[in-house]
């Protein structure tokens, strides 16, 4: 059995699975459709998978698929990158550094740490993956990603092949829109107080509901989020009040015109940086590690 990659077959399947289809890749490529469906079917052999599948007139990704279409553009981009660093006559080209963004990362919180990013490093390149913790962990332990921002911790099952560092500890306030914060009752809190929440899944809305709990306190969830950009957008439009973390209090505030319910919660949100090797052998990671963690400074 042939253990070697064939680069040409997954450059080509790359180009499929790009175009999303045989037509539009071979004009892409300037091969023939016999070619390039020859080509895709040998790299299916050789992997012993399914890549695609057929949906009407579509060719569809299989899981398969997807996990070698993330590696594909990881290899190329690799490969380009060692071009422009010999053309340029040396090691010192710019780093690409694959980065996981959690969900219940508020967007304007990872914008910092990027915008940080590249004032101290301008050539550094990062390719932003953002999902669940659940979906980008797996990821990160099998080296698609070279570091995670999340609001959790790796799980206890990927404990021996990840490592999470706590860069953060914030403060969590309720914002809604002026006139439903006029609505806002201190004597009931939170009680029958619409409110948007994080699902279930995340760290901060198990916080919030041992919050709950221990004071008595229902209040009515109007909507769940995976995304806190999204949470924010209809918080704005007055459906409920919204969880924000301190770093990014006033930019939601003035961003999606906001105000602050005077409520005191004494909860607290986490932020972590995850990565699949103890010490970083890359300085891209490295600086977005530290960077990430200087926003926990004054806050908490």
């Amino acid at each position: 059995m042939n253990l070697q990659l064939n680069y040409h077959h997954l450059r080509y399947f790359l180009a499929v699975a790009t175009h999303g289809g045989i037509k539009a890749a071979t004009e892409a490529l300037h091969v023939s459709a016999p070619t390039l469906s020859a080509q895709v079917r040998e790299l299916e052999g050789f992997l012993e998978v399914e890549l695609f599948r057929r949906e009407g007139k579509s060719l569809i990704l299989s899981d398969a698929g997807r996990v070698v279409k993330r590696y594909a553009e990881r290899i190329f981009a690799f490969g380009d990158e060692m071009v422009e660093v010999v053309h340029r006559g040396g090691a010192g080209g710019p780093e690409t550094v694959y980065l996981g963004i959690g969900d219940a990362v508020p967007k304007l919180l990872a914008s910092h740490i990027l915008v940080r990013c590249w004032e101290e490093a301008p050539s550094l390149r990062i390719v932003v993956r953002e999902g669940l913790p659940s979906e980008l962990f797996p990821a990160l332990a099998t080296h698609q990603l070279d570091i995670v921002i999340a609001n959790e911790p790796a799980p206890p099952l990927l404990k021996t092949v990840l490592f999470s560092t706590k860069a953060g500890r914030y403060g969590v306030h309720f914002v809604a829109t002026a006139k439903l914060k006029k609505t806002y009752n201190p004597r009931r809190g939170l009680s029958g107080f619409p409110v948007l929440v994080p699902t279930r899944e995340s760290a901060l809305r198990r916080e919030l509901e041992r919050w709950w709990a221990e004071n008595g306190i229902l209040p009515q969830i109007r909507a769940e989020f995976d995304d806190a950009a999204a949470m924010c957008e209809l918080a704005a439009s007055g459906i409920g009040a919204a969880p924000v973390l301190d770093p990014v209090l006033n930019d939601v505030l003035k961003r999606y015109g906001l105000h602050k319910i005077p409520i005191k919660m004494g909860i607290h949100e986490e932020l972590f940086v995850v990565t699949a090797e103890r010490q970083f052998s890359q300085e891209g990671p490295r600086m977005i590690a530290r960077i990430a963690s200087s926003f926990s400074r004054g806050s908490g």
